[in-house]
């Protein structure tokens, strides 16, 4: 493996803490020998990301792959006339590029964050070492183009409410938590970050809020956001009855 992590030996790793998400839990190495995963892992940079601030220079370079190993990131595009639409939350264990010739999106930390710059030619070192990890990195990209597909087709709905709607019922897939009230979002975003993920304005968040609640779409404590069961379960069936 020592080839392969030439291009990393000049990072310091830092501390680590007990919410640090470890190269052998991350779906991208999946399949990977856990030992040339640990030695790795030791020779990978962490780099902080405060919550709010601006990105570290380190996560800023092109032509390398970022490793998401605690918190959570918002991924940002701008539409034509100037607006922001937040188009996925990459979570600890996700992972986004700078790879290739495409303007990379705009990233931004949701939370406190810790972050691992993994360079091209240390990529390539451990995909010509472990073909896997290129199959498993197609996977991960097919999987994100996917889920921006399904975006496309949330924030075209024409109501806000409907896109709100839309918008939670995806992120309750991946994020959710069970409870005995039904499905609950703990993503701890103000409304002017929902409005970015629906692409409207705040003011427009914050009414279609309002009007989920009234409806008994959701339950609302905080920031701390609830999709009941019966709303859950009437979601499934409708979807199976279009499928079918």
């Amino acid at each position: 493996m020592t080839p392969a992590l030439a291009e990393i030996r000049e990072l310091r790793p830092v501390s680590r803490g007990s919410r640090r998400v470890s190269l052998p839990q991350m779906e991208l190495f999946s399949g990977l020998p856990e030992r040339d995963l640990a030695l790795l892992d030791s020779r990978l940079a962490v780099i902080r990301w405060p919550c709010g601030a601006e990105a570290p220079e380190p996560l800023k370079r092109a032509d390398h792959l970022y490793l998401v190993r605690e918190g959570r990131l918002g991924m940002f595009e701008r539409t034509a006339p100037g607006h922001e639409i937040m188009i996925t939350i990459l979570e600890a264990g996700s992972a986004y590029s700078t790879l290739g010739a495409a303007p990379p999106a705009a990233v931004e930390a949701l939370e406190d964050a810790a972050v691992s710059p993994l360079p091209r030619r240390a990529l390539e070192g451990l995909i010509t070492r472990y073909p896997r990890l290129g199959v498993n990195l197609a996977d991960l990209m097919s999987d994100r183009v996917a889920m921006l597909r399904e975006t496309v087709a949330l924030v075209s709905e024409m109501r806000v409410e409907d896109r709100l709607r839309a918008r939670l019922h995806q992120l309750a897939e991946r994020f959710g938590v069970t409870t005995k009230d039904g499905i609950q979002l703990r993503l701890d975003l103000t409304h002017a970050q929902w409005a970015t993920l629906v692409g409207a304005s705040r003011e427009a968040v914050t009414t279609a809020f309002s009007k989920l609640r009234s409806s008994g779409s959701v339950i609302v404590d905080g920031r701390d956001i609830t999709l009941p069961w019966d709303v859950v379960r009437e979601r499934e069936e409708r979807l199976t009855s279009t499928a079918s």
